[in-house]
C-alpha cells in the first residue's frame, strides 16, 4: 500500500482502494480535515473451512461513506460466511458488526508508516554503513 521512494528520492503516489492514488501530503491533509483510513472485513465459508480477511485501505470522508462501503462487505459475508462449521457461524456476525460500525480504523497505522518512510536516515547509521561498504 505504501510507496517507496524512486531513484531520485522522491516519493511516488500511494494507491488506496477508494480511488485514485494520492501523495502522502494529500492523505495527511484529508485526514486533518476529518477523513479516516479504514479496512473492512469479509468472511467466506465452505463446510469445514472459513476464511476471514480484511480489505485494502479505504480513504473515507464521512461516517456515511464508511457505513455504505461496509454494507457491501457485510452482505457478502452474510451470503458466503455462515456455511462453515463452527467458525463461519462465529466470524460472520463479527465481520458484519465490524463493517456496520465503520470498519477497522487504520488511520494512525498508515500515518505512522508514512512518517517512517519520509524520515531522513540517521547520519551516524549512514556513516557506519559507508565504512562497512568500503572495508577491504
Amino acid at each position: 500500500m505504501i510507496a517507496e521512494p524512486d531513484d531520485t528520492g522522491a516519493f511516488e503516489l500511494i494507491a488506496l482502494a477508494s480511488g485514485k492514488p494520492l501523495f502522502a501530503e494529500e492523505i495527511r491533509t484529508r485526514v486533518a480535515a476529518g477523513a479516516r483510513l479504514v479496512r473492512f472485513e469479509i468472511c467466506i465459508s465452505l463446510l469445514l473451512f472459513t476464511i476471514r480477511r480484511q480489505s485494502a485501505v479505504y480513504l473515507t470522508e464521512s461516517w456515511q461513506d464508511r457505513y455504505l462501503r461496509g454494507l457491501g462487505y457485510s452482505l457478502t459475508s452474510l451470503l458466503l460466511g455462515p456455511w462453515g462449521v463452527p467458525w463461519g457461524l462465529m466470524w460472520t456476525p463479527w465481520s458484519v458488526w465490524v463493517n456496520l460500525s465503520g470498519g477497522v480504523d487504520e488511520t494512525e497505522n498508515v500515518l505512522a508508516q508514512l512518517r517512517l518512510q519520509e524520515k531522513p536516515a540517521d547520519p551516524l547509521f549512514r556513516s557506519v554503513a559507508h565504512v562497512r561498504e568500503n572495508r577491504p
